[in-house]
């Protein structure tokens, strides 16, 4: 790892472009890849990561992608993926496998947030081989993992967003597209994966605030729905459009549904705000009969309804477990109807340093012996709320 820099914006398109094509040439030179997300990885990770490793096959190397968990039932489509292009999903140690000669981490804000194992960590740290990050995330803790030359970390409504740029500048590059016998890089399956991406890290573009972030998401999303449209399967079930694919995502098992209405009844409305505060006793009941993955899906379809029930925000708190963590989680999400609010600010407002997200949707915590008095402080976080 190069060094412990935060995450900023890529101003430069000139050092943008250098950082691609270093990314580029890592990918057309070396053999073996190995692609790690981030702890308790969401459908947002998930999909950067197969995006990613769909693109490497393109050139015909061997991709491993670590993972901890099984994949959603809302997304078992891309395990399909994986399957079919002979990308293996490994929960094994790095002794248990080929070691790689390029490690790519993806939609991961800072190191200690990588999930893999020590050895994997110590590999990273070693400096023997070449360490690529491509993220989205710029908030005020977010810091680089990969090399500051093939990092593309930048703005973005999603680490898919990023993927699909790099993409794009390969399209225009024939001579790569020859060098490497590449006839079909935009494959349904790439566009598939990185349209799951796209919509599900912006809840299908309803966090999405500004124009130009707006003028983004639509390029890309539009035009690769456009793909996945020409190369549907007739009479199939597979994927044709976007809505399908947040359909997959919004879509709750019994299980999933039964915690959704134990959350619902237990949430509350102050003027336009709706908001969820599980304390340490209903945090710890529920995560105790659950898996962690599907409580934070769950926690985040929560929040989402209600910001739209109330009209404007959205918030949930709860305790993790002392087995996962000792911080007490928060989470803030705006109306689709509200654009003249970017909710990071709110971050800075507050001084919270453990945070971060987009303009309608940010997440925060705090070791929970930071807050002497959690109720109080999620009152103040209501009344601050109201001001904007």
């Amino acid at each position: 790892m190069a060094n412990m820099r935060t995450k900023v914006e890529i101003t430069n398109l000139a050092e943008r472009n250098r950082i691609i094509d270093t990314i580029i040439s890592i990918i057309e030179e070396k053999n073996r890849f190995l692609l790690l997300g981030h702890q308790q990885p969401d459908e947002d990770c998930i999909s950067s990561l197969v995006s990613m490793a769909l693109l490497i096959r393109k050139f015909n190397k061997k991709v491993a992608i670590s993972v901890k968990e099984n994949l959603p039932d809302q997304i078992s489509y891309l395990d399909n993926i994986c399957s079919y292009n002979n990308i293996e999903l490994t929960q094994e140690a790095l002794d248990g496998m080929d070691p790689p000669d390029a490690i790519f981490v993806l939609d991961t804000p800072k190191p200690d947030q990588i999930s893999a194992d020590p050895a994997i960590l110590e590999l990273i740290h070693s400096g023997t081989v070449p360490v690529a990050e491509i993220d989205h995330h710029l908030s005020t803790d977010a810091l680089l993992i990969g090399s500051p030359s093939c990092s593309l970390v930048t703005r973005a409504t999603s680490t898919c967003e990023l993927i699909a740029l790099l993409c794009c500048k390969i399209a225009h590059r024939p001579d790569i597209l020859k060098r490497n016998g590449i006839r079909e890089l935009f494959s349904r399956n790439l566009v598939l994966s990185m349209l799951t991406g796209m919509i599900g890290d912006t809840w299908f573009g309803l966090t999405v605030k500004h124009p130009r972030d707006r003028f983004f998401y639509n390029l890309y999303t539009n035009r690769f729905s456009d793909i996945l449209r020409e190369k549907a399967h007739v009479n199939t079930a597979n994927y044709v459009s976007m809505t399908d694919i947040f359909r997959s995502l919004q879509a709750l098992s019994p299980e999933e549904r039964a915690l959704y209405q134990q959350m619902l009844s237990k949430s509350h409305y102050h003027g336009q705000i709706g908001f969820l505060y599980l304390d340490e006793h209903e945090s710890w009941s529920m995560l105790s009969n659950t898996d962690y993955s599907l409580f934070i899906k769950v926690i985040k379809a929560v929040t989402n309804f209600l910001a739209e029930k109330a009209g404007r925000f959205g918030v949930t708190v709860f305790w993790d477990e002392p087995s996962t963590s000792d911080l007490i989680q928060f989470r803030i999400r705006l109306s689709k109807n509200v654009t003249d609010i970017d909710l990071r600010k709110l971050l800075d407002t507050l001084s919270i340093t453990d945070g971060g997200g987009h303009p309608g949707a940010i997440g925060f915590r705090f070791p929970r012996t930071e807050l002497a008095d959690p109720a109080a402080y999620v009152q103040m976080l209501l009344a601050e709320l109201e001001t904007l």
